[in-house]
């Protein structure tokens, strides 16, 4: 990320705890049926590392590299990938605008949850290009803000979500960034082999709720973070999060355009 965008997550107990909830099975479904033993896959914003670890699983003896730019989050990933003994995965601190890879060094880059913090979108799929070999694949997953489907209508709610959409964007992130990944990709010298969309629903309307009103308090906006709570403790809440993917490699056509 660069010095003008903000993670709006952050880094806490409970942003970490919310993010190792999400494993390879449920958060890279789109993913794994183009993953084989022997494959060498980096994981950009790896965070905790849970989903990280599930990659590795799966190409093992391959190896997978977690790359995150926040150290804590990589001693996280270090520790999980030490006691689920993962042996063919190391983790490194970094930028996505400046990977420390030669080119060409890996078959698979893998991004969750990182492209909707970005402002530079572009640098960083041509970070990726650069470290992903000639027929590799990219594999992005983005949610879209856009999609939401949150029920019942406590009072305050739908403005909680909208404070939130308005302080991610002010950190320098796209809350729509999902709608917009398969021309992301192509602009930036893919083609795109296939784009879909799914939908994550929350079992507990507490832990999500939380999560939220936690990032809102740290924003400074106190009375969303309430309004959030008061709907996650109604009995009929609901909340579901669209999530978008895309597969690509590199385009070998001059012309940028995808082939027929």
């Amino acid at each position: 990320m660069t010095g003008e965008e903000q993670y709006t997550p952050a880094y806490s107990r409970n942003a970490s705890d919310f993010m190792a909830r999400r494993t390879a099975e449920s958060h890279a479904a789109f993913l794994l049926r183009s993953l084989a033993p022997g494959l060498r896959v980096l994981d950009c914003g790896c965070g905790p590392g849970s989903i990280t670890c599930g990659l590795a699983r799966l190409v093992r003896p391959g190896r997978v590299v977690g790359f995150d730019r926040e150290a804590s989050q990589v001693e996280l990933a270090r520790s999980r990938a030490s006691i689920e003994g993962i042996d063919n995965g190391t983790f490194e601190v970094g930028s996505i605008y400046e990977l420390p890879f030669p080119t060409d060094s890996f078959d698979v880059v893998f991004a969750h949850a990182v492209f909707e913090h970005l402002t530079a979108p572009a640098r960083a799929l041509a970070e990726l290009r650069r470290v992903l070999v000639p027929d590799g694949l990219v594999a992005i997953r983005s949610p879209d803000w856009g999609g939401f489907i949150v029920g019942p209508e406590t009072g305050g709610l739908r403005a909680a979500i909208e404070a939130y959409t308005k302080l991610q964007t002010a950190n320098g992130g796209d809350v729509h960034v999902g709608r917009k990944l398969k021309g992301l990709l192509r602009s930036a010298g893919f083609a795109v082999r296939r784009f879909t969309a799914t939908y994550e629903v929350y079992e507990s309307a507490p832990v999500i709720g939380e999560y939220l009103a936690l990032r809102l308090e740290a924003g400074g906006l106190a009375g969303a973070a309430a309004a959030l709570r008061r709907w996650s403790s109604h009995p009929d809440a609901i909340f579901a999060q669209a999530w978008c993917e895309v597969l690509g490699h590199p385009n070998p056509d001059p012309n940028g355009q995808n082939p027929s």
